[in-house]
């Protein structure tokens, strides 16, 4: 196989077109349905069956199966079609190699290069020998987003509906990213039964306030000691940080109650049974000296997931793009939490990310690259094709 035999089949213009009509769509998480509906009408246009399922009323995963000829490795590409409140963002347009707008580069021009990669494979009679698919969730974007689209996709590929061996998330940095840290949103609550008395009658000692100051503290040593620690080689070392405080309703009252709520990130290796633990060893530890009532919870939880770089998902990938570029792809990790996260643990199907880019997303300037998303498309289907193989001569 001749990679320019497929190469010369993707046309920039027209994924500059393709993305600049799916950003004009509005699809804000919870509102998504019309940027499902469109991802799947360009999907179609192409030439390819598509499945619609409604996770909530209006609020539709789309689903296209492109069948191998059976005996190889099967690959989805994924996206989600929502976006983050459109805002004071700048309107769509172009501005010569750019599309602007919200959801260019987070994520619609991924999903529109991950359908013209599909469709060079066809236009270039390319038969994979195992199956390729199309995948776009909803319920991306946090806060309003609960994960609705990727948690359905999992039930998908725990059940086989939707048989993945690896799957490519088709935003990020222009690179493999392979490993994430692990995170959770943690609120520690302290409680006194006394009540909100008068603050001349408490011993500042035993004020939740200076509990509070006795926990930032701690918090502040023990990221001092991580950053002794070995990080890890792609996405780095371990995290906290606080990002709210709570607590009193006038100046000599006693606070009663206080809420301390931040962020912790964890590596490989480190798995969220530990962290809780590491919580629970604080709230016991501060309940027994201080004599107030310390508990925590945790809520937006993800493990950490880690591709190796032998793993055949990144050998399809560095192939592919050094086969574009000339050059081979940069492997790297982040501090950031995606969807990656959940494929690889609740799905148990390895993921990477591979994108046009991760400098604009979530901005009210948000623009992606014509030639980057070429680019992309470009890779995604050298990848396919390295992946799930070609259908074996003199098979019909």
């Amino acid at each position: 196989m001749n990679p320019n035999d497929i190469l010369q089949h993707i046309d920039s213009e027209a994924i500059a077109r393709d993305t600049l009509a799916f950003v004009e769509v509005k699809s804000e998480t919870c509102s998504e349905g019309p940027g499902s509906d469109f991802l799947a009408e360009l999907i179609k246009r192409e030439g390819f069956e598509v499945a619609m399922d409604d996770v909530e009323p209006g609020r539709p995963n789309v689903y296209a199966r492109i069948e191998g000829t059976g005996g190889g490795q099967v690959l989805a590409f994924n996206g989600h079609t929502d976006t983050i409140p459109i805002g004071n963002s700048t309107p769509p347009s172009r501005d010569g190699d750019w599309i602007i707008g919200r959801g260019t580069e987070d994520m619609k021009g991924g999903l529109v290069a991950m359908v013209h990669a599909a469709s060079a494979l066809k236009k270039a009679d390319i038969e994979l020998a195992g199956d390729l698919w199309l995948t776009g969730v909803i319920g991306h974007e946090a806060p309003e987003g609960k994960k609705e689209g990727p948690k359905r996709l999992i039930e998908h590929l725990l059940s086989r509906r939707v048989p993945a061996d690896a799957i490519i998330i088709v935003e990020g940095p222009c690179a493999i990213w392979s490993a994430s840290l692990g995170s959770a949103i943690f609120n520690i609550e302290i409680k006194d039964d006394r009540g909100p008395i008068h603050t001349i009658k408490v011993p500042y000692d035993t004020n939740p306030a200076y509990w509070v100051g006795k926990l930032l503290t701690e918090l502040q040593e023990r990221e001092e000691a991580f950053k002794k620690q070995p990080a890890h080689p792609l996405c780095g070392r371990q995290l906290y940080n606080v990002g709210m405080v709570h607590g009193g309703d006038y100046m000599n009252r006693l606070p009663a109650s206080f809420n301390i709520t931040g962020t912790r990130r964890w590596t490989p290796g480190i798995t969220l049974t530990d962290i809780r633990a590491e919580f629970q060893e604080i709230c016991d530890r501060y309940s027994k000296q201080s004599g107030l009532h310390w508990s925590y919870s945790i809520e937006g939880e993800r493990e950490p997931f880690e591709t190796p770089a032998d793993h055949a998902l990144v050998e399809a990938l560095t192939g592919a793009a050094e086969a574009v570029s000339g050059k081979p792809p940069e492997i790297i990790g982040m501090g950031l939490v995606g969807d990656a996260n959940l494929y690889d643990n609740d799905g148990g199907v390895k993921t990477v990310y591979y994108g046009p880019a991760h400098q604009t997303a979530h901005s009210d300037h948000e623009q992606v690259s014509i030639a980057q998303l070429t680019h992309c498309a470009q890779v995604y289907a050298l990848a396919a094709v390295n992946f799930c193989g070609l259908q074996a001569p003199g098979n019909p």
